[in-house]
């Protein structure tokens, strides 16, 4: 029985793939984003962005006085600043890119009177969610890929290690997914391509106004919820700690700066006991942990409603 269990296992695997790329629309909408002019374009102009940061970031270093050629530490301050320099550039990114790649993806197919097609064809609800979901995310995990060079500069200059460079992919993966997953959900339901891609937008930007309102008040009222004074903190303190670090690694900005302090000062990459707020002492887990598992299982409730809402009649 072992055997057998063995041998259905690389098949059943094998035919999960084949699935995903004999899906008719993953083939046509890849085929027609990248033949045209501007998917190399965008490509390009990514790079371009990306590299200009980078360049100018090393001449501003080369310029600053407190900074020399001769100073051992240089080339490896170079190298984590370019590294984290790129992997925020590309989050920030990610943001404006991956909503508009699938905000109309269904909602167009309503616009063009092709949707009832769709949903006749041969095709599930899931087939076409996955479909288009799918060549959107191929198109960003190769904006990705194409930037990895452009990372590696800091293995040249020091001061990175492996570790960073597959957290960082897994981190931004996950992001591309999840961006194209929330273009997906409100283009499943929303009549208009444009209404969708401004729910899309909306969302991000309330998120990150939330952050920033909640940063601001942690920072002006931090004496008095984490009690400084107090050298025992209270179990209510602790758990507002808890919640804290929780949303506030929810953030992509949050979690890949702290994750990236915590591996420097701690020398860990998982689990850190350093009081951020207040003078608690709580094992917690690195931001990156908790953003990649928090965005997987919300990517997996977003994609399941658009299959819901695509497979529902439209009224």
């Amino acid at each position: 029985m072992s055997v057998e269990t063995a041998k259905n296992k690389p098949s059943a695997l094998k035919d999960f793939f084949s699935r995903i790329i004999d899906n008719p629309i993953i083939t046509k909408e890849l085929k027609g984003r990248m033949r045209g002019r501007m998917g190399v374009i965008n490509i390009t102009a990514y790079l371009s962005l990306i590299s200009f940061f980078i360049v100018l970031i090393y001449l501003l270093l080369t310029v600053d006085g407190s900074l020399s050629n001769s100073d051992p530490g240089f080339l490896q301050t170079v190298g984590k600043v370019i590294f984290s320099t790129v992997v925020l550039l590309e989050l920030l990114m990610l943001g404006f890119i991956g909503p508009a790649l699938t905000s109309g993806a269904i909602s167009s197919e309503r616009e063009r009177k092709t949707i009832d097609l769709l949903k006749t064809s041969l095709l599930s609800a899931r087939s076409i969610v996955l479909g288009k979901l799918g060549s959107a995310t191929a198109f960003l995990l190769l904006l990705i890929f194409t930037a990895i060079p452009l990372q590696s500069l800091a293995f040249f200059l020091g001061g990175v290690g492996m570790a960073e460079i597959v957290i960082s992919t897994l981190m931004l993966v996950v992001t591309a997914v999840f961006f194209c997953s929330l273009g997906m959900f409100f283009s499943s339901f929303a009549q208009r391509t444009l209404i969708a891609t401004v729910f899309s937008y909306a969302t991000i930007l309330v998120s990150f106004i939330f952050f920033i309102m909640l940063l601001f008040f942690i920072s002006a009222f931090d004496s008095y919820f984490f009690g400084y004074n107090n050298p025992q903190p209270t179990p209510l303190e602790n758990i507002m700690t808890i919640a804290v670090w929780f949303l506030f690694s929810t953030n992509s900005l949050f979690a890949a700066v702290m994750s990236e302090a915590i591996l420097i000062e701690d020398q860990s990459l998982y689990l850190t006991t350093s009081s951020f707020f207040g003078n608690t002492s709580l094992t917690l887990p690195s931001p990156w942990i908790i953003y990649v598992a928090f965005y997987i299982v919300l990517t997996v409730v977003l994609i399941s409603l658009s299959v819901y809402f695509v497979n529902r009649p439209d009224r």
